[in-house]
């Protein structure tokens, strides 16, 4: 890098960290900047400090204009719950597809966004959620952004300081995400017991000790070096697949923008520093004064606590149904099991449909009713049946697989193996074919009933028909609580209990016209067993 170019590029970092950085988030995007040591990597940060404004406001939005708070955490011991190794994989593949394409300004975007997903969980309080952690949450942050210089020299002056390294293996970023987690949340308990509360209200620095501050400061290490080694992998990972380096970009233009945005910058600091330290105070004297935080609990420790008792009930919700499943899967009737099914289920039918797979005659193992309300029957196109969209629709049709009837006479395993799609598993199409045999069979069902009913492991009729009301209402009211369940209600409300009621009474008739269809059905084999036979002694005796 020639010296003007240097000196340039100092120029502009030297104002960036004076008017335009206003949270961790920012400073870790910009001092990580000339740790980056690789040729391809200092292109990159040309294009970064040319569009350092997008760069900035990226590394912001997952918390201002996403509020996607969810997604920036790793619960180390809580099975590693947290989207941050998922959504930062998506933000860097948006990244790249921007470099390939030479769109600078929103791959600087995609850049700030991926730090924001990247460095969130190297945070100790954002591996764990506990009591007391919603009280000291905003606290602790605050005295961490008003400590930042002092703890950024700390790391810097210490010889023996933390440096993040990078695996080669194919899923390196989600793995450095997962192992720095690891790395922060064994300082969790510590910066817990040693912020000062009381300090940090009116003085938000002194509320950290030397303990703590030595821990946030090799944390902050981190986090600038690991985004560093990403600025890199990036850069290379970009000039692969452009087959050719970067353009080389000037910073001169970027400073002299960053400098007229000075007065406004700074101006937007004192703003958004004295909101937050109002709040900070509101919270601390609402603790004081009744010992727990409500009013002024953050949004983002909120969204979180609602996200993961969700999150935590659906988990229990899943283990209970394991049990009671006794680990089996959901079983639905097979085409080729209808006459074992006609004593063990009442939930079959002898309409017969194409198999596309086997170009035979099947049976369709139910049997609708005869009314008009019925919502889905075995001719309609596949795209009206629960859970099946256009694009999956779509799929089916490639395999010559049009319409309802045609789905439910296919076998599910040979189909998910013609599929060949990840997320489209044996399973998931037993699923299926158990929410379209319902709403074949149950007279105004909608597709979000059978969705909520298969969900909560009710699959077919009889089961519906056997089940007491209040279990079955408790069983769906405990599944439309789950992520699973909200997705399906869409938000709309949960199924009340008399229209569970009715559901009871509806699997109920199914049952007598399955039975009613099982005995046609074996009077009329039986009497053409006896018409054969009589065939058969008259051309004897006639003989």
């Amino acid at each position: 890098m020639k010296p003007v170019t240097q000196k340039s590029t100092s120029l502009l970092l030297s104002i960036l960290r004076a008017a335009h950085c206003r949270s961790t988030h920012h400073h870790f995007a910009i001092d990580a900047l000339p740790l980056v040591g690789t040729p391809a990597g200092e292109r990159l940060v040309g294009h970064l400090l040319r569009h350092h404004h997008r760069y900035l406001a990226g590394a912001k939005d997952p918390d201002v204009r996403f509020r996607d708070f969810q997604n920036h955490v790793i619960h180390v011991d809580d099975g590693y719950w947290g989207g941050a190794p998922r959504v930062a994989h998506q933000w860097y593949d948006r990244m790249q597809r921007y470099l390939r394409t030479d769109r600078w300004s929103d791959a600087a975007h995609a850049a700030g966004v991926l730090s924001h997903y990247f460095t969130d969980p190297i945070q100790p309080l954002h591996t764990a959620q506990t009591p007391v952690e919603k009280v000291l949450h905003r606290p602790i942050e605050w005295s961490v952004t008003k400590s930042y210089a002092s703890l950024f020299g700390q790391w810097q002056r210490d010889p023996s300081r933390t440096v993040f390294q990078l695996s080669d293996s194919p899923g390196w970023l989600g793995e450095a995400i997962l192992s720095s987690a690891r790395v922060a949340h064994d300082h969790y308990e510590t910066l817990l017991e040693h912020y000062d509360l009381k300090k940090g209200r009116s003085d938000p620095p002194a509320g950290l000790d030397n303990v703590s501050r030595g821990c946030f400061a090799q944390l902050i290490g981190l986090c600038v070096t690991g985004w560093a080694r990403v600025i890199e992998r990036a850069a290379l990972d970009a000039e692969q697949a452009r087959n050719k380096p970067l353009p080389t970009q000037g910073v001169t233009l970027g400073v002299v923008l960053a400098g007229i945005r000075v007065p406004h910058q700074v101006w937007i600091r004192r703003v958004e520093h004295g909101v937050e330290q109002r709040k900070i105070r509101a919270l601390i004297d609402e603790f004081e004064a009744t010992g727990a935080i409500e009013k002024n609990l953050p949004s983002e420790l909120r969204v979180m606590e609602k996200v993961r008792n969700i999150y935590t009930r659906e988990r229990e919700y899943n283990r209970l149904r394991a049990e009671r499943q006794n680990g089996s899967m959901i079983r639905i009737l097979q085409a080729d099991d209808v006459k074992d099914a006609a004593n063990a289920q009442a939930d079959e039918s002898t309409t017969t449909s194409p198999d596309v797979i086997d170009q035979q005659r099947v049976t369709i193992p139910f049997v609708s009713p005869q009314k008009g309300n019925v919502r889905l029957r075995v001719e309609d196109d596949l795209v009206d049946a629960p859970s099946i969209g256009k694009k999956t629709a779509a799929r089916f049709a490639k395999l010559g697989i049009h319409t309802v009837g045609e789905f439910l006479a296919s076998d599910p395993a040979k189909l998910a193996d013609r599929l060949a799609t990840r997320w489209i598993t044996e399973e998931t199409l037993h699923a299926w074919r158990c929410q379209a045999i319902l709403m074949c069979q149950l007279p105004d069902m909608l597709a979000r009933d059978t969705q909520l009913l298969v969900g909560a492991g009710f699959a077919t009729a009889d089961s519906i028909a056997k089940t007491k009301l209040d279990a079955l209402h408790r069983a769906i009211e405990a599944y439309a609580a789950t992520y699973s369940g909200r997705r399906y209600l869409r938000g709309a409300e949960p199924p009340t209990r008399d229209r569970v009621d009715t559901w009871i009474g509806e699997a109920a008739l199914a049952l007598v016209r399955q039975k009613r269809a099982v005995s046609r059905m074996r009077n009329a084999e039986s009497e053409s067993d006896a018409g054969s036979r009589t065939d058969s002694d008259q051309t004897s005796r006639a003989a």
